[in-house]
C-alpha cells in the first residue's frame, strides 16, 4: 500500500498532469506548478481521496509544501 506522500503525488499527477518526478516533501506547491486555485482544487480532492475533512484549514494556514500537505492529511486522519 502506498504511503501518504506517494498517494498525494499520484493524485497531483492524475488531477493536474504535472511532472512530479523530482518532487520531495520539501518542494513548494508553486514549484510543482500549482497556483492558488489548483491548491484549492487539490484540497477538495484530498478530502475525497483520503476521507478527511480539511474544512477547518484557515486561509492563512494553507500548506506551502508537499510535506506540509502530507502532515495535514496524516494529522487529520489521526484525529478522526
Amino acid at each position: 500500500m502506498a504511503n501518504t506522500f506517494e498517494r498525494l503525488i499520484q493524485l497531483i499527477n492524475t488531477q493536474h498532469h504535472l511532472d512530479t518526478s523530482a518532487v520531495t516533501p520539501e518542494t513548494g506547491l508553486a514549484d510543482v506548478g500549482l497556483d492558488s486555485l489548483a491548491v484549492a482544487e487539490l484540497l477538495f480532492s484530498i478530502e475525497e481521496e483520503f476521507g478527511v475533512d480539511l474544512g477547518n484549514v484557515a486561509p492563512d494556514a494553507v500548506p506551502a509544501t508537499v510535506g506540509e500537505i502530507v502532515t495535514l492529511i496524516d494529522s487529520s486522519r489521526a484525529a478522526s
